[in-house]
C-alpha cells in the first residue's frame, strides 16, 4: 500500500474521476472521522453537481462571504486518489484564525505512508504559483500527525487559539 517511489501529482477533479471519487468517499465514510478538506463533504452522490459546486468555489461564485478555493486530488501514476487538498486564494476574518490557506486530508487506508508530507509539499508549491509567499496552516492541537506534517514542511508555530466551536487549534506559518 505504501510506495513512495511512485510518481505523485495534484490535479483538479474531472469527469473521469467519478468512480474513483465515489470509492474515496465511501471508504472515508466507512472509516469514520473527519473528512478533510471540507469541499469533499459537499459530495452527495451526484458527481456532476459536485463538480459544478467545486468549480463555483474556484471561481468564487455562489459562495457568499466565503473565500474562493481550488480543490486538488493527490494521485499516483495509476490514477488512484490518495487524498485531497483545498487551497484558499486569500485569507479572510474567519480563516486567518482557523483554516488558513490550505486544508488537506489523506484517505484513511493510505495514512502512515508519508502522503501527508507529500500533499502539503505539493500544495505549498501550488500556493507559491498563485503568488502566496507565506502560508498559514492550522490543525487541532490534539492532531499530532498533522502537526508532524506541518513541522516537516517548515511550519513555525505562531500561537494556539480556539475556533468558533471552542476547539483548540495551532496556527503555523510556512515560507513558500
Amino acid at each position: 500500500m505504501c510506495n513512495l517511489k511512485e510518481q505523485y501529482y495534484l490535479i483538479e477533479p474531472a469527469m473521469e474521476d467519478e468512480e474513483a471519487m465515489k470509492l474515496l468517499f465511501t471508504k472515508w465514510k466507512d472509516f469514520g472521522g473527519r473528512m478533510n478538506p471540507g469541499l469533499l463533504k459537499r459530495y452527495n452522490n451526484d458527481y456532476r453537481k459536485w463538480l459544478q459546486c467545486i468549480e463555483d468555489w474556484h471561481k468564487g461564485v455562489n459562495i457568499g462571504e466565503n473565500v474562493p478555493q481550488t480543490l486538488f486530488f493527490l494521485k499516483n501514476r495509476e490514477g488512484t486518489i490518495l487524498g485531497a487538498t483545498s487551497l484558499r486564494h486569500y485569507l479572510n476574518h474567519t480563516n486567518i484564525v482557523d483554516g488558513g490557506h490550505v486544508a488537506y486530508g489523506i484517505c484513511p487506508q493510505y495514512r502512515g505512508c508519508g502522503y501527508g508530507k507529500l500533499i502539503l509539499d505539493l500544495a505549498l508549491k501550488k500556493l507559491s504559483e498563485m503568488g502566496i509567499e507565506k502560508t498559514l496552516v492550522t490543525c487541532d492541537t490534539d492532531n499530532i500527525g498533522s502537526q508532524k506534517v506541518i513541522l516537516y514542511n517548515g511550519g513555525v508555530l505562531e500561537n494556539q487559539t480556539y475556533d468558533e466551536d471552542g476547539i483548540s487549534i495551532n496556527r503555523y506559518w510556512i515560507d513558500n
